[in-house]
């Protein structure tokens, strides 16, 4: 097995651990009202690259290919893009449609002879950045502890400490560009402690 890390660029999100100390509540729309980036991704959003020298530029989906590819939701009327949390983060990836298990296959966009989907790239094990691929099995893979998730099988989790599948987002094609359509499959990440 043969397992590639696709390039995330030198970005790493840590997790923090917090002894004793006390937390105060937040309300829960105050951190999104206050850091717009950190908005979840919303209908009509275009989906960007992430990192590196296209950062932010539309991603279009001739530029899909055989490895995933990290992606953020852009509001278009704004340019703004919402990248204020890993749970916006995404992994774009190509199929060929016949091999989507069924429940992919109603988050999957056809093109040709195409199939693309955008799965959330926070693991539900921990939290961390799933940026590994193992392109043998068509499986997303979890750095961290080794979870992998089954792509063609709408992330179903295949090994690991992960507990449930990635997310799924709803998205449609636009003009040759991905473009939001809809909320997330599932909750983004692991459950909260």
């Amino acid at each position: 097995m043969v397992v590639k890390r696709f390039a995330t660029f030198g970005r790493r999100h840590a997790l923090v651990a917090i002894g004793s100390a006390a937390l105060v509540p937040i309300a829960p729309f105050a951190a999104a009202a206050s850091r717009p980036n950190r908005r979840r991704p919303q209908p009509g959003d275009i989906l960007v690259h992430a990192f590196g020298a296209d950062a932010s530029r539309p991603i279009a989906t001739e530029e899909v290919g055989d490895a995933p590819m990290a992606a953020f939701p852009m509001a278009p009327a704004t340019k703004l893009v919402r990248d204020g949390s890993l749970h916006n983060q995404l992994t774009l990836v190509r199929v060929v449609p016949s091999a989507l298990s069924a429940k992919a296959a109603r988050f999957a966009v056809v093109d040709g002879d195409h199939a693309y989907l955008a799965y959330s790239a926070a693991c539900t094990h921990t939290g961390c950045e799933v940026s590994g691929w193992n392109a043998e099995a068509s499986r997303l893979v979890c750095p961290c502890h080794g979870s992998e998730f089954d792509v063609t099988d709408a992330a179903k989790v295949v090994n690991g400490p992960a507990p449930k599948p990635l997310a799924m987002l709803e998205m449609t094609i636009s003009q040759g560009f991905f473009e939001v359509a809809g909320g997330f499959s599932r909750r983004v990440g692991p459950e909260p402690l």
